[in-house]
C-alpha cells in the first residue's frame, strides 16, 4: 500500500445529509385561513339549493305554455261566438217566421258553427293537457318527498267525480299542489302544508265552477219550461232568438275564468320549476 495520497478529484464527493423530516400536523391543528382577497371568479353562478328528488321528475314548462295558449284560444272563441250569436238573432227570427229558407239560415250561422267547432276542439285539448300537467306535478312533488293527501290519480279522475260541474276535487288537488310546490327545502318536516294559498285559485273556483253552474241551472230551467231542444234547425233558431243578457253574462264569466286560469297556471308552473330546478 502506497502512502502517497490520491490525486485531487479522484475521491467520491461526500453524501449530503438527508433533509429534516417535518412532523405531520396533529388532528387538532386548524387549517390555514383563506386569503383575505379571495373572490368569486367572473361569471360564477352558484348551484340552486333544490331538494334532491328520490325519483325521476318530469318537465312541466312546455305543457303549461300549451295550456295557456289553448285557454287563450277558448277565450277568444267565446267572445267571437257570442258576437256571432248576437249577429244572427234576427236571421233566426226570420227563419222561424218562414221569411228565410233553410239554406239561407245555414249560410247565416256557418261562421258561428265554425267558431264553436274550433272553440270546442281547443277546450278538449286544453282539458287533456291540463290533466297531464297536473299529474306530472303531483308525481314530481312526491318525488321530492312531499307526501300529499291526494293521489296523483285524482289529477285525472277528479274532473269526472261528483260533484263534476263544480270542480271541487280539482280545486282541492290544485290547492295541495300549490302548497307542495313550495321551493324551500323542507328536510322532511312537512312545513310546506302550512304555506299560504294562492287566492287566484279561489277566484277560479267561483268563476269556473260555481257561477257557470248557476247560469246552467237557469238555462236548463228555461229549456224545461219551453221544451228541450231537438238539435234541428228550428231548435237552433229558437235558442238563437232567445239569446240575451244571460248569454252575454256567461261569456263574460268564461273570459274572466280564462284570464284567472292562465295566471294561476303560470304561477304554479314557475313555483314548481323552482322546486324541481327545471330550466
Amino acid at each position: 500500500m502506497s502512502d502517497v495520497p490520491p490525486p485531487p478529484g479522484s475521491m467520491d464527493p461526500p453524501i449530503p445529509p438527508p433533509p429534516p423530516v417535518s412532523s405531520p400536523p396533529t388532528a387538532s391543528s386548524p387549517p390555514p385561513p383563506p386569503p383575505s382577497n379571495l373572490t368569486r371568479p367572473p361569471g360564477y353562478v352558484s348551484y340552486a339549493n333544490n331538494p334532491t328528488p328520490v325519483a325521476a321528475t318530469k318537465r312541466v314548462g312546455g305543457l303549461a305554455k300549451a295550456i295557456m295558449v289553448l285557454t287563450g284560444v277558448v277565450a277568444v272563441g267565446t267572445v267571437g261566438g257570442t258576437i256571432a250569436s248576437a249577429a244572427v238573432t234576427q236571421d233566426a227570427t226570420d227563419f222561424l217566421r218562414g221569411q228565410l229558407s233553410e239554406d239561407e239560415f245555414e249560410n247565416a250561422i256557418a261562421p258561428l258553427t265554425t267558431i264553436q267547432l274550433v272553440t270546442g276542439l281547443a277546450t278538449v285539448a286544453a282539458g287533456v293537457i291540463t290533466i297531464i300537467w297536473m299529474y306530472r306535478i303531483a308525481r314530481n312533488v312526491r318525488a321530492h318527498g312531499r307526501q300529499t293527501a291526494w293521489s296523483p290519480l285524482f289529477a285525472i279522475f277528479g274532473w269526472v267525480l261528483p260533484p263534476m260541474i263544480l270542480y271541487i276535487i280539482p280545486f282541492l288537488v290544485l290547492r295541495e299542489l300549490w302548497k307542495a310546490s313550495e321551493p324551500t327545502p323542507q328536510n322532511g318536516s312537512g312545513t310546506w302544508k302550512k304555506s299560504a294559498d294562492n287566492p287566484l285559485l279561489w277566484v277560479w273556483l267561483v268563476v269556473f265552477g260555481i257561477l257557470p253552474a248557476v247560469i246552467l241551472a237557469i238555462q236548463v230551467g228555461a229549456l224545461t219550461s219551453g221544451g228541450l231542444p231537438t238539435g234541428n234547425l228550428d231548435s237552433v233558431a229558437d235558442s238563437l232568438e232567445d239569446f240575451g243578457a244571460l248569454a252575454f253574462a256567461g261569456a263574460g264569466i268564461n273570459v274572466v275564468a280564462a284570464v284567472v286560469w292562465v295566471s294561476f297556471v303560470s304561477g304554479l308552473t314557475k313555483r314548481h320549476r323552482s322546486l324541481t330546478g327545471e330550466n
